[in-house]
């Protein structure tokens, strides 16, 4: 008996499930951001700096998603772990995390889900071209490319890990003596100098301080968790 009321469970779990099934189209799915025009925000691979609440310089802003179907029907239930990102530059991409991102909750009746109190969980530095999102693996697209490029967001990511992969030299999810060289170099400079690294400054006043080596400290020898 109790085996049978399990296997009945299973299938009323699967018949819910398919309730809430749908494709994901990339054209008709939509993200943008509020609370400001664009974000600013720190990340670590441990997943412990910034989060999009505070991107805008307070503590209301969030990034939001509608996931719909090719008839620009709105698909709900979609788990919080359904999201990926990275940079529109393809000479910035982003080391991330498993997960690098979670949604709020699942989406909505309409479609819809937000990316507030949560982190990015990774590591890199991207200050122009913005960020792209996928939902289950699938990029948005921008509709006045006629569906061809990805959907940027204004999101400008900074963070400590900013070097130690050997064949990219790019980040690597761990924040160790490599990136401290980049930091060493821009420590104590100011914008426009030569040696201001933006990406070392993660109070976003445009100089690298040491309120901002505090911040570097702090994520010392992170790592993807």
């Amino acid at each position: 008996m109790f085996k049978g009321k399990v296997v009945a469970f299973a299938l009323m779990l699967v018949l819910a499930t398919s309730i809430y099934a749908g494709t994901v189209d990339d054209c008709t799915s939509e993200a943008g951001i509020s609370g400001c025009t664009t974000m600013q925000m720190a990340i670590c691979p441990a997943g412990d700096f910034e989060t999009f609440s505070e991107a805008c310089g307070g503590t209301g802003a969030y990034v939001w998603i509608i996931a719909r179907d090719a008839s620009s029907n709105p698909i709900p239930g979609i788990p919080w772990t359904d999201y990926w990102m990275n940079a529109c530059d393809p000479d910035a991409q982003l080391c991330l995390c498993a997960n690098p991102v979670n949604a709020d909750s699942l989406t909505g009746d309409n479609g819809r889900t937000t990316f507030t109190a949560r982190v990015i969980r990774g590591g890199g530095c991207v200050l122009e071209d913005g960020i792209w999102w996928a939902i289950q693996g699938k990029p948005i697209k921008t509709a006045e490319s006629d569906c061809e490029d990805n959907l940027c967001l204004s999101i400008i990511i900074k963070g400590p890990d900013l070097t130690g992969n050997t064949t990219t030299g790019g980040p690597d999810c761990l924040v160790t003596l490599p990136d401290l060289i980049p930091f060493g170099i821009s420590f104590n400079k100011t914008y426009p100098n030569a040696s201001f690294n933006a990406c070392c400054d993660y109070t976003d006043d445009n100089s690298v301080n040491l309120s901002d080596f505090a911040y570097f400290g702090v994520h010392w020898q992170h790592k993807c968790q």
